[in-house]
């Protein structure tokens, strides 16, 4: 009798909780705007006359390097080899669970992914689309960092963007609920010291360099970076009034969803908390009868 007690107000008490219990299911979570099997096409555009103009006579590429640590024309190693203009092709392989990064040793969370990289030009070192039937593919690692604080801090303050070579992993797609406000503010006290500053837009950021901040740069640098539905929209580079680099997206996503709203309720994590509760609750329960 003791047991069937036990069990009928344990019983209750679950059924009590049960319009709040939301079992969660493996899978990657809706703020990640890529999928499996979908290839996405950017184009690179490089500006050869621009570029060559004053972005080329102040150095540029040489005072982004002194003023950042890192190179930011990468597009002149592209006039190097004839390697404009160019499209590059992402196809999604895998996509893993929420967890903590590994690949890249953050820890942050984020979604890892694989995808196969192909870039298509008229000049040397073309790899064509088919290589993907030949075997001869590129297959990188990449992820999607979940929060908007620590997307501005493994960006460097977002002074990664600079360099389009090192955003391939890490930056064509991003969270659909990052907050651009929040990603800024995170940006700007490091930004600061390198006499940068950076704004925030409905849809990504602008970083703006006045003339003469790094020294050598006789006009203002500028870099706006947007994205549509979790992917990279847009990413140019002007010098002044002209812009000397850009990448563009030419073909998005077939499937993509929005997150639904936020439901009320207790997360699936939390069910073993919820049946302590209930057992509890069946033992006090029982207890009071007994005293009767």
């Amino acid at each position: 009798m003791k047991k069937k007690n036990l069990l009928l107000f344990i019983g209750i008490g679950l059924l009590a909780f049960l319009p709040f219990i939301r079992v969660s299911v493996a899978a990657p979570p809706c703020w990640v705007g890529v999928y499996e099997d979908d290839i996405y096409i950017w184009s690179y555009n490089n500006h050869t006359a621009a570029r060559w103009g004053q972005w080329n006579t102040d150095a540029m590429g040489v005072t982004g390097l002194v003023a950042l640590g890192k190179v930011i024309s990468w597009f002149e190693t592209m006039d190097d080899y004839v390697q404009t203009p160019g499209n590059m092709s992402h196809k999604i392989l895998s996509l893993e669970d929420l967890g903590p990064d590994l690949e890249y040793g953050t820890n942050y969370p984020s979604v890892e992914l694989a995808h196969e990289l192909n870039y298509t030009v008229n000049g040397l070192y073309t790899y064509d689309w088919l290589d993907k039937l030949t075997g001869t593919t590129n297959v990188y690692n990449g992820l999607v960092l979940e929060n908007s604080d620590e997307f501005a801090l493994w960006h460097d303050n977002l002074t990664s963007f600079f360099a389009p070579e090192n955003i391939l992993e890490t930056s064509m797609w991003v969270s659909t609920q990052i907050n651009w406000d929040q990603v800024v503010a995170t940006a700007n006290t490091g930004l600061a010291d390198v006499n940068a500053i950076a704004t925030a837009l409905a849809d990504g950021f602008k970083i703006t360099v006045a003339a003469l901040a790094w020294t050598n740069n006789t006009l203002a640098v500028g870099l706006e970076v947007t994205y549509d539905d979790g992917l990279l929209d847009s990413w140019e580079l002007t010098y002044g009034t002209e812009t000397v680099f850009d990448i563009a997206l030419e073909q998005g996503s077939s499937q993509f969803v929005e997150c639904p709203p936020s439901a009320p309720g207790i997360p699936g994590y939390e069910l073993p908390i919820i049946i302590g509760v209930a057992s509890i609750m069946g033992l006090i329960l029982i207890k009071k009868i007994k005293k009767k």
